[in-house]
C-alpha cells in the first residue's frame, strides 16, 4: 500500500465482497428467480399504486407511529473505523496513517448512514406526502433531524461504552432511549407544523456531531473496542444466518435458581413427555436472556397498543401471539438438541408431546401482559377482564396450530 487511502479502499472492497458472499449463501439463483425478483416487482407495483391512489389503511397509521419507526432506526447501526487486529503490530506505529484510516472510516460511515436514512424516507414518502401533506422543506427537515440524531446517538453510545460497563451502562441506555423518544416525537410534530425553531435544532445537532466526532477520534484506549465493533459489523449478515446452528454457551450465574428451587413437578403424570416438558419450562424461566428479551418484546407491543387504532390492535395482538409461539417452539427445539438430552434414547413422539405441553405455558406470561395493556387501551372496565380472559384460548389455540408438527 502506497498510502492510507488505498488501504482504506481495500478494506471497504473486502467488506463489500464479504457481505456479497454472505448474501449468496442465503440467496441462490432459485430463490432469486422464484422469490426475490417477484417480491421486488410486487413491492415496486404497490409503491407506485400508493402514489396513484391513497390506500384506505393510510388513515390507520398516525404520525406518532411514523416517528416511532424513525426513532428506532436512529438507534440501529454504528460508526465504523475499519481497524483490524493486525494493526497493533504495524499500522499503529505509523500514527499518521492510522489516524487517517480512522477518519476515512468515520466519513464513510456518516455517508452510508445518510444514504440509509434517505432510503427510509423514500419508503415512507407516499404516506408522508399523501396522508400528511409534507412538502419539500418539511421532508428535508425530517431527514436532517433523523440523520443528525442517528450520528450523535452512534457516537454517544461508543463514548459511553468506553467509560461505563455493566448494569449502570444499560440503565443509562434505557433512560436515554425513553427520554429521547418523547423529545424526538415533539420534534417530528414541530416539523409537521413548520416550526421555525426546528432549524436551530438542526444547527445544534450538527455542532454536537462535529464535537463528538472530534472527541471520539481522539479517544485513547479504544483500539480493542473498535476491533470488536468492526468484527460484529462485518459478521452481521453471517450471524443472522448462523444464529440457529451455533451452539449456545451456558454460563450458570447462581448455584440455586431463583425460580423452581426445589425442582417440584409442574406436570402431573408419568412418561418421558411430562418430564421433558418440566425441563423445558424450568429451563426457560431460569434463562435470564430469554426473560430480558421477553420483557423487551412485551413492553414494545404493549406500548404500541396505546397508539394503534382499534382494528389494528386485534391484528397485532394475534400476530404477537403467533410470534411468541414460534419463538418458544424454537427455544424448546434448541433445548431438545442439547448434548445432555441427546445421551438418552428419547423418541420424537415424546419430544412432540413435551413441546405441546410446555409451549402454551411459556407463551402466557408475555401474552397476558400484552392483553392487559390492550384491554386498558380500550378505556372500559370490561376491556382488561375480557382481553386477559381471551389470552388463554389464544395462547393454547396458536400453540396447538404451531406445534401440530414437530
Amino acid at each position: 500500500m502506497k498510502n492510507s487511502f488505498q488501504l482504506f479502499a481495500r478494506r471497504v472492497r473486502s467488506d463489500w465482497f464479504f457481505q456479497y458472499k454472505a448474501m449468496r449463501m442465503a440467496v441462490d439463483w432459485v430463490i432469486a428467480i422464484y422469490f426475490v425478483i417477484p417480491l421486488i416487482i410486487v413491492a415496486g407495483y404497490q409503491y407506485y399504486s400508493w402514489w396513484v391512489a391513497q390506500p384506505s389503511w393510510f388513515s390507520w397509521i398516525s404520525l406518532f407511529m411514523i416517528g416511532t419507526a424513525f426513532y428506532v432506526f436512529t438507534w440501529l447501526g454504528t460508526i465504523r473505523y475499519f481497524v483490524e487486529e493486525g494493526d497493533q503490530l504495524f499500522l499503529r506505529q505509523n500514527r499518521r496513517w492510522f489516524q487517517h484510516l480512522m477518519r476515512l472510516g468515520h466519513r464513510y460511515s456518516l455517508m452510508l448512514q445518510g444514504i440509509t436514512t434517505l432510503l427510509l424516507m423514500l419508503v415512507f414518502l407516499p404516506l408522508l406526502v399523501q396522508a400528511y401533506g409534507f412538502r419539500a422543506p418539511q421532508l428535508i427537515a425530517l431527514w436532517l433531524i433523523t440523520y443528525l440524531l442517528k450520528i450523535n446517538l452512534g457516537l454517544l453510545r461508543q463514548l459511553v461504552a468506553l467509560r461505563m460497563q455493566g448494569i449502570l451502562h444499560w440503565m443509562l441506555r434505557i433512560v436515554a432511549f425513553a427520554g429521547l423518544f418523547f423529545v424526538y416525537q415533539k420534534l417530528v410534530t414541530a416539523v409537521s407544523q413548520d416550526a421555525l425553531y426546528i432549524w436551530a435544532v438542526h444547527l445544534l445537532l450538527l455542532v454536537l456531531a462535529v464535537y463528538l466526532s472530534k472527541v471520539r477520534l481522539q479517544e485513547k484506549g479504544a483500539f480493542f473496542a473498535d476491533i470488536a465493533r468492526e468484527r460484529d459489523s462485518r459478521m452481521r449478515i453471517v450471524s443472522l444466518m448462523l444464529i440457529r446452528v451455533t451452539e449456545r454457551k451456558r454460563k450458570p450465574k447462581r448455584k440455586r435458581p431463583l425460580l423452581f428451587k426445589n425442582s417440584q413437578r409442574l406436570f402431573k403424570g408419568k412418561g418421558a413427555g411430562n418430564g421433558i416438558a418440566d425441563l423445558l419450562v424450568k429451563s426457560f424461566f431460569r434463562n435470564g436472556t430469554q426473560w430480558k428479551q421477553t420483557i423487551q418484546f412485551a413492553a414494545l407491543i404493549s406500548a404500541a397498543m396505546f397508539i394503534m387504532p382499534g382494528p389494528l390492535k386485534i391484528t397485532i395482538w394475534i400476530v404477537a401471539a403467533c410470534a411468541l409461539v414460534f419463538w418458544r417452539k424454537s427455544f424448546c427445539k434448541d433445548e431438545l438438541r442439547t448434548p445432555f438430552l441427546t445421551l438418552f434414547p428419547i423418541q420424537d413422539t415424546e419430544k412432540h408431546q413435551a413441546l405441546q405441553l410446555s409451549t402454551p405455558i411459556l407463551v402466557l406470561p408475555a401474552l397476558i401482559l400484552i392483553s392487559l395493556c390492550m384491554g386498558i387501551s380500550f378505556f372500559t372496565w370490561w376491556g382488561p377482564v375480557l382481553m386477559v380472559g381471551a389470552a388463554f384460548p389464544l395462547a393454547y389455540g396458536t400453540s396447538s396450530v404451531f406445534t401440530s408438527w414437530y
